[in-house]
């Protein structure tokens, strides 16, 4: 919930930048350019850490779009700072800052459209990965039983007094018990990037493979 605020969080900004500050300028708020290019400064610089929180959650930091985007921020902020740094007559301010502020606007417009797209790839790609992983997962959480079964008798279930073996046997077969069951509900694991799915399966199947080779030495 707190990742699903946090993006509501970053549209909106976007929306009310879009909004609050795209209208005709009224004197009585903007009492001077630099203070118009200070909140577009710090606006901007708020804006592209987010999209760059953005990225890396959905693993995007290396993505084309993304970095599109950020390298245009990155032009609007110096220029802001061009603007402030320069003694521009206040004709050529009020060109420049409306351009930026036209500009945000724009890219803000097109920003969120491709924000949208890749976080329903993203969990597209999560859900196509999880449904392939479980399938796997469950069969062999089916045949990991079977031998957990097969080997977990009676005779050493009932058993009071155990050698050094039959303990080390018996504590290998209730994890092999508890990582078929982590197989049998993959599907029910909840991820956050593509990459953790294969991830955990391959630290499952690595779990199984040690309890296996602990119970061959120890039968």
């Amino acid at each position: 919930m707190k990742k699903l605020a946090k993006i509501l969080l970053i549209l909106l900004w976007i929306t009310y930048f879009n909004t609050a500050y795209m209208v005709e300028e009224d004197p009585y708020v903007w009492k001077s350019n630099i203070e118009k290019t200070i909140l577009m400064w710090k606006y901007l610089n708020w804006h592209r850490e987010n999209i760059i929180n953005f990225a890396n959650k959905y693993e995007l930091l290396d993505d084309q779009d993304i970095n599109k985007y950020i390298e245009k921020i990155d032009f609007l902020i110096d220029s802001l700072n061009k603007i402030q740094s320069n003694n521009f007559d206040k004709d050529r301010e009020d060109l420049l800052i409306s351009t930026i502020l036209n500009e945000i606007k724009k890219t803000n417009e097109q920003l969120k459209v491709v924000l949208i797209i890749k976080k329903n790839n993203f969990e597209k790609d999560i859900k196509v990965k999880k449904e392939m992983y479980s399938k796997i997962a469950n069969k062999l959480s089916i045949k990991i039983l079977e031998i957990h079964n097969l080997l977990y008798n009676d005779e050493l279930k009932n058993k009071k007094i155990l050698s050094e073996n039959e303990v080390r046997l018996k504590n290998a077969l209730n994890k092999i018990e508890n990582l078929s069951k982590r197989l049998k509900y993959f599907s029910y694991i909840e991820f956050e990037k593509p990459s953790q799915i294969k991830d955990e399966f391959l630290y499952i199947l690595k779990q199984i493979k040690e309890q296996i080779n602990i119970i061959k030495k120890n039968m």
